[in-house]
């Protein structure tokens, strides 16, 4: 079996040697597909930096008091040596970089981290955030607005379409640009979204995007299988002209889907989520997608390789340290997975590697 640059990044990332691929017996992962140019981008879940005025003022285990004590590297420190050897990290960002608790949003559970949080993401090796879901405006207008000031200030790409923003992001490398989209189901469905939303599609086509990946924020929370509403929207986003779909909200892990070139991620789950110290599951994973390119930068296709991980180092609270699993806790995550996948066997979790799946070819 051909062991290619990547499948090394990924050994090297969990500090073994390409011996271990033998010691598996006939658990190997699927073919590295090999392309002129290649990009590998790291997807990861909700992610909240801070927490809500109630677990601030009365859980002393809460997400701010846990950065005070370890510093800002903490939440991304059992993950950023997968972070920082991709092309590119995205994570949605659920939640405000504010320094004011003026302007909250008349809601159950609003989330806010003071400005200065946001070197959690700089030093965790994360490059870009989706910001559209349901907790960006938890501060109105003025808290999105310094979240936005806190990440251009430290050079964190975002994205979102919500009802006071219209923002894409385009990375780029090798001459090949990729597009970014995000919104939440809530906002799709609002008056005049939809138009808004064709046009940020649009917008990533003339600028000459060879693809572009949307992420959708839907679904039910703590739900395990995805609904009609989530297939709805992603296969209007795949209709307005994405590639690749990835999913948030629920806060729990659920399947994915391989239709006609596209592979979409109905929800990565939480990931860094500062919203409780109490924890409804503990299974998550990185979606690290290689993206395939040729000498003349068309899209080929792509290939996905799980990699499963825990939301955090203790069962009885949440530590918000999400870090990467294997053996038996791998396995459950792969199963937790294929139990909202149809007419599709996942590829299963070799150690040391992940989970890599076939390759899908464009459309």
């Amino acid at each position: 079996m051909r062991i290619t640059a990547f499948v090394l990044t990924l050994v090297l990332c969990f500090g073994l040697c390409p011996g271990a691929f033998a010691a598996q017996g006939e658990i190997v992962p699927a073919e590295i597909y090999q392309a002129p140019k290649q990009i590998v981008i790291s997807f990861a879940g909700d992610c909240t930096l801070g927490c809500t005025p109630h677990s601030r003022e009365y859980d002393e285990k809460n997400f701010e008091a846990r950065i005070n004590e370890n510093g800002f590297e903490y939440p991304f420190a059992k993950v950023r040596s997968i972070f920082e050897k991709d092309d590119l990290t995205v994570v949605n960002l659920e939640g405000t970089f504010y320094d004011y608790e003026a302007n909250r949003a008349n809601k159950t559970y609003t989330f806010r981290a003071p400005t200065s949080f946001a070197d959690i993401l700089t030093l965790g090796s994360v490059e870009a955030v989706s910001m559209g879901n349901n907790h960006a405006l938890d501060y109105g207008r003025a808290g999105q607005e310094s979240t936005i000031a806190a990440l251009e200030s430290r050079n964190i790409a975002w994205f979102a379409n919500n009802e006071y923003a219209a923002k894409t992001f385009i990375y780029e490398k090798d001459d090949i640009k990729i597009g970014f989209v995000a919104a939440n189901i809530s906002y799709w469905w609002s008056a005049g979204a939809v138009d808004k939303i064709k046009a940020s599609f649009a917008e990533l086509k003339n600028a000459g995007c060879t693809m572009i990946i949307a992420c959708i924020h839907g679904g039910v929370e703590y739900d395990t299988r995805h609904d009609t509403n989530q297939e709805r929207m992603a296969d209007r986003f795949i209709k307005y002209g994405a590639d690749l779909v990835i999913g948030h909200h629920p806060h729990t892990i659920q399947g994915l889907r391989v239709e006609n070139g596209i592979t979409t991620m109905w929800s990565l789950g939480n990931f860094s989520f500062g919203g409780n110290t109490q924890i409804r599951t503990m299974n998550t994973f990185i979606a690290q997608f290689t993206l395939s390119f040729d000498e003349n930068n068309q899209y080929l296709g792509h290939q996905l390789n799980i990699i499963p991980c825990h939301v955090s180092g203790s069962e009885e609270y949440n530590d918000f340290q999400p870090h990467p699993v294997s053996g038996e806790e791998a396995d459950e995550v792969i199963k937790a997975i294929q139990y909202d996948v149809k007419r599709l066997k996942l590829k299963p979790y070799v150690e040391g590697i992940g989970a890599i799946q076939e390759f899908v070819p464009a459309k």
